[in-house]
C-alpha cells in the first residue's frame, strides 16, 4: 500500500513538472519578440486565412500572379489553417495566434518524447525531461520555422501507438498512429513522410508484416486529402516548394537520437557516480544544456518582424478593390507581400521584361502596352523597401511610358527622395481578355523573354506565339527570327536586342537630373549589336531599330550651343551627359557639374567665346546637386597670377573687372550644402558677372541637323550601310528611346541564303539596343484589330467570355497563365485548341464565326476537389476505427 501511495505521489510530482515544462515553452514562445509577428512561410495564416483557406479549395488560384496552380496551399487544410482561422475569427491578434501555435508545436513535441520514453522505459524520469525539452527547443535554437517543426513535434505520437506495451488490437495501434499522422497535415510532405521512416522499421524489425499492412493502408487513406492534390499538381507541370532538408533530416534521426540520449545520460550518470563524481553533475549539465537551447530562442530578435501589417497597406489594399475597372494588380518588386495577403483583385507576375524596362529608367508607350496586353490595370510601387532597383529609376520609366499616379499611402520610405510608402499607378483601360485575328499573329523562334520585343518591333498592335507553341495548331505564321540560330523557315523579319541596356547614373525628376555613380548599371553590350544571322533562302531585308544615347565626347559635342561659355574640369563624379562641367553654364537648374570624389584638387574652367570684362562670378547651389558648396577659391585668368577669394553667403565672388577668356577655378575650401555629410565640391550653375548672357540654355525641343550617316553603323557582311537618326536634345540628355533607319542609296539589304555577319554599332553618340531586319511591306497594319473582351468568373475554376463576330481564324487569349487543364468549348459545344500566347498566356484557336459566348473549365479541379472530399471522408473514418473499435480484441486475434 505504502508503495502504491508513493508510485502516485512520485507521478503527481512529475505530472506537474511536466505541466511546469510546458508553462515554460509557453512563456518562451510569449518572450520571443513579444508583440511582433515574425515572418514565416505563409503571411496569409495570419493576415487573411479565411481567405487562403477558401482559394485552397480550389487548384487554379486566380488571385495569385497572372493566375497558376496551388502550390502547397491545400496543405494547410488541415490543422494548420483551421488552428489560425478560429482564432482570427475569435479576434486573437496575430501575434499571440502566432505564439499559441509556436507553443502548441513545442508543448507537443516536448510530451511525446516524455511519453514515448516513458513508454520504452528509456531513462529515468529526470532523464527523459532532460530529452524532452531539448527534443522541443533545439529545432527552434537553430532558427527553424514552427510549421517545419510540426512534423518533428508530431513524429513521437506516430511511433508512441505501435510501440505501447498494453496489449491493443492491431487496428487500435494502426488507426491511432494513422491518425496522429494525419495531423502533421501537407505544409510540408517531404518532412511529414519522413516520420514514417521509424515506424516503419519498428514495424519490420519484430516481422509485424500483417500489422504494416493494416498501418501502411491506414496511413495512405488519412494521406488521400493531400496525396491527390499533390499528384494533380505535378501531372500538370507545377513544382511544389522544395524542401529544406534540415528539418527533413531532424525528422528522420529526431526521435532514435532523443531515445539514446535518454539511455545512455542514464548510464552516464551511473558510471560518473561509480567513478566518484557527485551523482548530480550530469543532470546539472544536462539542465545548462537544456537552458543554453532556450537562449537562441529568448534573446535573438529575427530579422522582419513587425507589430502589425502597416495600414498605409490595408488603405492601398481597400482602394484597388474599390475600383470596378478591370484588370489586376502588379506590384514592382520581388515579392508580393503583404498586398497579396490583402487584397482581391487578381495580381500580376513580374516579368522579366518588365523588370529590365523599369530597372533601366528607360522607357516609353511600348511598357505601357506591354501591360495593357497582360492585362495589367494597376502598378503597386512600394518604397518601403528597396529591391536593388533604384525608386528613381522606376518612376521615371512609368513617366516616361504616360503612367500616372492615381494614389499613395503611407510615411516616406526607405528612398533618396520621400517617396510615400506605397503608391498606385495607374496603367489604363485594359481587358482581361482580347480577340486576335490570325493576321495580327506572328511565330517567333525564341523565348517567352523576345516575345514583348518582337511585338514592340513590328508596331505593339499585335501578338506573338512560340514558333513551338504554334506547330500543328497556328502554321503557316509569318516567322520572326531572333538570334544566329538556324531557322526551318525563311524568317519574315529578324529581331536582334540587347536584353540588358543597364542604367545612367542620372536619373530624372521632371527635368531634373539626380545623378549618383551608386545608381549607374553597366550594359550587357555597350558598344552596339552583333550577330550572325543565318537565312535559308535569299530575301531583301529593310533594316530599322531603336538606339540609345551614349555617354562620350561624342554625345556632348551634339548637347553643345554655339556661341555660348564652355566648361572643362579636372574631373567628373558621373560619366553622364546632365554631369557634364558644361552643365554649369547650361542655364539649367537642373543639371550640374560635381567633382570626383577622388579628386585631391578639384578645378573648373570657363571659356568664353571672347575675351570679355570679368568682374565676379556667382555658384548657385542646387540640393538635387549633391555637392558641398564652394567655400574658398583661387581664381586664374588667362593663366595669370592666382587670386584667393572667399565665396560669400550668396554665393558671389567679386573682383576688380579682368579681361579675360578663360577664367580657371580652384576649390580649395567647400561647406556641406545640408548637412554635416562629406561631399565633392559640386556647382548647379555659375553666373559670370559682365558675360553672363554668354550662358546659353540647351533647347530640349531642337533636334540634332539630320543626315545620312548620323545613325549607328551598320556593316554586313564587311559591306558598310548608312543610318540617321533625328533626336531632340532632350531624348540625347534624358537618354530616351530614339529611332532609326537606313538611308541612301542602301534604302533595303538583299541577302543571299546563308551566314551572314551583321554589326550594328555605336556612332554619331548613340548606341543601338535593337535592330529589325523586315521584309518590304511586312508589318503594314491589317485593317482587322485586336479586340477586348471582357471575362466572367463565376468562381475560380470556370470562366466566360463574350465573343464577337469575327471574318477569320483567331485566338482568343485570356490573360492568364497557359496550363493544359483549361478546356474550352464554343457556342455549338464544340472544343477548342488550346494554344500558349506569348510563351505563358492561355489561348483558344477559335474558327470564325457570328458572335457567341464561350465558356472555359480547369477541369482537373474537379478530380481535387473530389480527393479533397474523399480525403475527408476517409479521414473520419479511420478516426472512427480509432474510437470505436475496442482497445482489444478477444480470442484468437486478441493472441496475435
Amino acid at each position: 500500500m505504502r508503495r502504491l501511495r508513493a508510485g502516485s505521489s512520485e507521478q503527481v510530482v512529475w505530472r506537474a513538472r511536466l505541466v511546469l515544462g510546458c508553462l515554460g515553452l509557453v512563456a518562451l514562445c510569449f518572450q520571443h519578440a513579444p508583440g511582433q509577428i515574425v515572418p514565416d512561410s505563409r503571411l496569409e495564416l495570419t493576415a487573411g486565412p479565411g481567405g487562403f483557406l477558401l482559394r485552397a479549395l480550389h487548384l487554379w488560384d486566380p488571385h495569385s500572379p497572372f493566375g497558376q496552380l496551388q502550390t502547397d496551399a491545400y496543405g494547410y487544410l488541415f490543422p494548420i489553417g483551421p488552428f489560425h482561422w478560429l482564432l482570427n475569427a475569435l479576434s486573437v491578434p496575430d501575434w499571440v495566434t502566432q505564439r499559441l501555435w509556436w507553443s502548441l508545436v513545442l508543448c507537443v513535441a516536448f510530451l511525446g518524447i516524455w511519453k514515448l520514453c516513458n513508454v520504452l522505459q528509456y531513462g529515468v524520469p529526470w532523464t527523459r525531461l532532460a530529452v524532452a525539452l531539448l527534443y522541443a527547443l533545439v529545432p527552434r535554437a537553430f532558427g527553424e520555422l514552427p510549421t517545419e517543426v510540426w512534423p518533428m513535434a508530431v513524429a513521437p505520437w506516430i511511433l508512441l501507438p505501435l510501440v505501447s506495451p498494453r496489449v491493443r488490437s492491431g487496428w487500435w495501434r494502426a488507426s491511432w498512429s494513422a491518425v496522429a499522422f494525419a495531423l502533421i497535415g501537407a505544409a510540408n510532405p517531404v518532412a511529414g513522410a519522413a516520420t514514417l521512416v521509424v515506424p516503419a522499421i519498428w514495424l519490420l524489425a519484430r516481422v509485424r508484416v500483417k500489422l504494416a499492412a493494416v498501418w501502411l493502408g491506414f496511413v495512405v487513406a488519412v494521406s488521400i486529402w493531400w496525396l491527390v492534390p499533390l499528384l494533380m499538381l505535378l501531372r500538370y507541370g507545377a513544382t511544389p516548394p522544395g524542401p529544406r532538408w534540415a528539418p527533413v533530416a531532424g525528422v528522420a534521426v529526431g526521435v532514435p537520437l532523443a531515445l539514446a540520449v535518454a539511455h545512455y545520460l542514464r548510464r552516464l550518470t551511473n558510471l560518473t557516480v561509480s567513478r566518484g563524481v557527485h551523482r548530480r553533475v550530469v543532470p546539472v549539465l544536462a539542465t545548462c544544456l537544456a537552458v543554453a537551447a532556450a537562449l537562441p530562442v529568448l534573446l535573438t530578435r529575427p530579422d522582419g518582424a513587425f507589430a502589425a501589417i502597416p495600414a498605409h497597406w490595408e488603405d492601398a489594399a481597400n482602394w484597388l478593390d474599390e475600383q470596378t475597372a478591370p484588370g489586376s494588380v502588379l506590384v514592382l518588386s520581388d515579392s508580393n507581400e503583404p498586398l497579396a495577403a490583402l487584397v482581391k483583385r487578381p495580381l500580376a507576375a513580374l516579368t522579366d521584361d518588365v523588370r529590365n524596362r523599369v530597372d533601366s529608367g528607360v522607357a516609353d508607350q511600348a511598357l505601357r502596352q506591354q501591360l495593357t496586353r497582360d492585362g495589367v490595370r494597376y502598378v503597386v510601387v512600394r518604397n518601403d523597401q528597396q529591391d536593388g532597383t533604384p525608386a528613381l529609376a522606376i518612376h521615371e520609366s512609368l513617366a516616361d511610358a504616360g503612367i500616372g499616379r492615381v494614389a499613395y499611402f503611407g510615411p516616406a520610405g526607405e528612398t533618396r527622395l520621400p517617396y510615400p510608402s506605397v503608391e498606385i499607378y495607374d496603367v489604363g483601360a485594359t481587358t482581361p481578355g482580347r480577340l486576335i485575328p490570325r493576321s495580327r499573329l506572328v511565330a517567333v523562334g525564341g523565348t517567352a523573354d523576345d516575345v514583348p520585343t518582337v511585338v514592340t518591333a513590328l508596331g505593339g498592335q499585335g501578338a506573338a506565339v512560340l514558333d513551338a507553341d504554334a506547330k500543328g495548331k497556328l502554321d503557316g505564321l509569318p516567322f520572326i527570327a531572333t538570334s544566329g540560330r538556324q531557322a526551318e523557315r525563311q524568317p519574315s523579319a529578324v529581331v536582334l536586342r540587347n536584353a540588358q541596356v543597364g542604367r545612367s547614373a542620372c536619373l530624372h525628376v521632371g527635368m531634373r537630373a539626380l545623378c549618383s555613380q551608386d545608381q549607374a548599371k553597366d550594359s550587357a553590350e555597350p558598344n552596339g549589336l552583333s550577330r550572325s544571322v543565318q537565312l535559308p533562302q535569299a530575301a531583301t531585308y529593310q533594316l530599322r531599330g531603336t538606339a540609345l544615347p551614349q555617354e562620350g565626347e561624342a554625345l556632348e559635342r551634339l548637347l553643345s550651343v554655339p556661341g555660348a561659355i564652355t566648361a572643362t574640369a579636372s574631373s567628373r563624379a558621373v560619366a553622364a551627359p546632365e554631369g557634364r562641367p558644361d552643365a554649369a553654364v547650361d542655364r539649367d537648374p537642373g543639371t550640374g557639374w560635381l567633382a570626383a570624389p577622388d579628386d585631391p584638387a578639384p578645378s573648373l574652367t570657363l571659356k568664353l567665346p571672347a575675351a570679355r570684362d570679368v568682374r565676379g562670378l556667382r555658384f548657385l547651389a542646387d540640393s538635387y546637386v549633391s555637392g558641398s558648396r564652394p567655400a574658398d577659391v583661387v581664381l586664374h585668368f588667362d593663366g595669370g597670377a592666382p587670386l584667393p577669394a572667399t565665396v560669400d553667403a550668396a554665393g558671389y565672388v567679386r573682383f576688380a573687372a579682368r579681361h579675360a577668356r578663360t577664367v580657371r577655378i580652384e576649390f580649395t575650401a567647400t561647406k556641406p550644402l545640408q548637412d554635416a555629410r562629406t561631399s565633392p565640391v559640386g556647382v548647379a550653375e555659375v553666373e559670370v558677372l559682365g558675360a553672363d548672357e554668354l550662358r546659353k540654355a540647351v533647347d530640349p525641343q531642337r533636334r540634332v541637323p539630320a543626315y545620312c550617316g548620323n545613325g549607328p553603323a551598320v556593316t554586313i557582311d564587311g559591306v558598310p550601310a548608312r543610318t540617321q537618326i533625328a533626336p531632340t536634345l532632350r531624348d540625347l540628355q534624358q537618354r530616351r528611346p530614339i529611332a532609326f533607319s537606313l538611308c541612301g542609296q542602301m534604302s533595303s539589304i538583299p541577302l543571299r541564303s546563308g551566314l551572314h555577319q551583321l554589326e550594328v554599332q555605336a556612332n554619331g553618340g548613340v548606341v543601338p539596343v535593337e535592330t529589325t531586319l523586315a521584309k518590304a511591306g511586312f508589318g503594314d497594319v491589317s485593317v482587322t484589330p485586336v479586340q477586348g473582351v471582357d471575362v466572367w468568373r463565376p468562381n475560380p475554376t470556370e470562366l466566360t467570355v463574350e465573343v464577337p463576330a469575327a471574318d477569320g481564324q483567331s485566338v482568343l487569349t485570356v490573360a492568364q497563365n497557359y496550363s493544359e487543364g483549361w478546356e474550352a468549348y464554343d457556342g455549338t459545344g464544340q472544343k477548342l485548341t488550346p494554344i500558349r500566347i506569348g510563351g505563358w498566356q492561355q489561348g483558344w484557336v477559335l474558327p470564325a464565326g457570328p458572335e457567341q459566348v464561350v465558356t472555359a473549365r480547369f477541369m482537373p479541379d474537379r478530380t481535387y476537389r473530389a480527393g479533397l472530399l474523399l480525403g475527408l471522408v476517409a479521414l473520419l473514418g479511420i478516426l472512427a476505427v480509432a474510437v470505436f473499435l475496442p482497445k482489444r480484441m478477444t480470442g484468437r486475434s486478441s493472441r496475435r
